[in-house]
């Protein structure tokens, strides 16, 4: 590589100095004409324009070869900027072999969830290892520096000693990869068609939700937009945001991601494309179960909202005078209750990563993988750190709100399930559950 900048350089400076040679003519060949000019009688005037104009050409010599020092210095005579001692390299280790609270606090997972998410993205070939000077687990290792901390691309460049330009490449890598094993991560336990048998014990949701199978709801994440497109992607806070529908099982993992939407979309709309289009894969229940939904959301033969003009949300019914008074409070309190596991796995997700609170200036595109990405590792996380702090802190958290609050088949399944007929049974099913509620709850059941 030296070789090739020496002659890349000396190529250059011969370059330059033809360059300034052949710049010089036009000066002598009007040095002489004036001169033959004097000898003919030329008047004063005539010399005195001709000696401007080799004034004005020497200065332009001088300019173009200032232009071409600088050139030359700054492309080839580089000093270099990323100096440290401690390289990305040396940095990684550092943490790997270090205090493991570190690691988590840099990377937002712990050490050996770190060393086995860079195994696996490399077991299914979806991440191949550099032959550059950036490993595979710096690049990995970078890209989750950005998302948990929405650091800007010169401060990671500056922590792991390398250019902007490289950061940015292997962040967009990684991204791609990672959005990649979301595929693989985000989808349904194919045996879950109940509640899980952690939940069995408590009278409060069994066997009244039984065939219950997750929850779903809408969240707002931070966005960019272009001028023409701002007002349009400005949610109820007036801030531009992208409104995501996701759906999570009773494990606070995520089970379908449909980001993209403008933040100014209404929930129902958004839960109809989602359904409907087979290019989004919703993730049908088994014949008989179904998901909690919100008031938000239409009733369903696969999806079970509250009743309405109802008061809803469990922590509405805090304290022993503001008990359910009747049936329909009562269902209502259970349902909200067992449904905020989505509001818990939203409260997570944007803990561990900032980025989705203030999104840089990335693509459209760009900004939809994030989500994805980011609910990827959150599964990852999940699956292989059951003690993780953030899901011990949230997963028993009460009020969580606070914080953020085969393709014809698939088309059929969606039409069905709206279906007037539909409809009436999950009506009749939820007015059932909520007799019996109420019947056990005054005999003296579960609150």
């Amino acid at each position: 590589m030296m070789w090739m900048k020496n002659h890349v350089m000396s190529q250059t400076m011969v370059l330059l100095m033809k360059c300034l040679t052949m710049s010089h003519i036009p000066i002598s060949e009007e040095s002489e004409k004036s001169d033959e000019d004097d000898e003919a009688g030329m008047c004063d005037d005539d010399s005195e324009t001709s000696s401007d104009v080799s004034d004005g050409m020497h200065n332009v010599n001088e300019t173009f070869l200032r232009m071409s020092v600088d050139h030359v210095n700054k492309y080839y005579n580089k000093k270099p900027m990323r100096t440290s001692k401690l390289s990305g390299d040396a940095y990684m280790k550092e943490l790997l072999n270090g205090h493991p609270g570190v690691c988590y606090e840099m990377f937002r997972m712990d050490v050996d969830v770190l060393r086995h998410l860079c195994n696996e993205l490399k077991r299914l070939r979806i991440l191949k290892e550099d032959k550059g000077i950036v490993s595979l687990e710096e690049s990995v290792a970078m890209f989750l520096y950005i998302i948990g901390h929405n650091t800007r691309m010169r401060v990671v460049s500056d922590r792991f000693q390398h250019s902007t330009e490289t950061v940015q490449r292997r962040f967009r890598r990684v991204l791609r990869a990672i959005h990649e094993l979301g595929m693989i991560l985000i989808k349904p336990d194919p045996g879950c068609n109940e509640l899980p048998l952690s939940l069995h014990t408590n009278g409060k949701y069994y066997p009244w939700f039984k065939k219950c199978v997750g929850a779903i709801d809408g969240t707002h994440v931070s966005a960019r937009a272009p001028a023409e497109r701002a007002n349009s992607c400005r949610g109820r806070k007036h801030v531009i945001t992208q409104n995501v529908m996701c759906a999570c099982d009773f494990d606070m993992k995520f089970t379908f991601v449909y980001s993209g939407w403008e933040g100014s979309a209404n929930d129902s709309r958004v839960f109809e494309k989602a359904i409907i289009s087979d290019k989004h894969m919703f993730p049908w229940p088994a014949e008989g179960c179904y998901y909690l939904v919100d008031s938000g959301y239409p009733m369903g033969g696969t999806f079970l909202p509250p009743h309405k003009s109802v008061k809803y949300h469990a922590q509405e019914y805090r304290g022993r005078a503001r008990r359910p008074k009747n049936k329909s409070e009562l269902f209502n309190y259970r349902h909200s209750s067992l449904r905020m596991v989505i509001e818990r796995s939203f409260g997570v997700l944007k803990a561990r990563f900032p980025i989705l609170t203030h999104m840089p200036r990335y693509s459209n595109t760009r900004q939809r993988m994030i989500v994805t990405a980011c609910c990827a590792v959150h599964n990852f996380i999940r699956t292989f750190a059951r003690s993780d702090e953030m899901f011990t802190l949230w997963e028993d958290m009460e009020d969580p709100t606070g914080t953020e609050g085969l393709a014809r088949q698939r088309c059929a399944r969606a039409v069905h399930a709206l279906r007037p007929e539909a409809v009436a049974a999950m009506g009749t099913l939820r007015d059932q559950m909520t007799e019996m509620m109420w019947i056990e709850y005054r005999g003296g059941g579960s609150s």
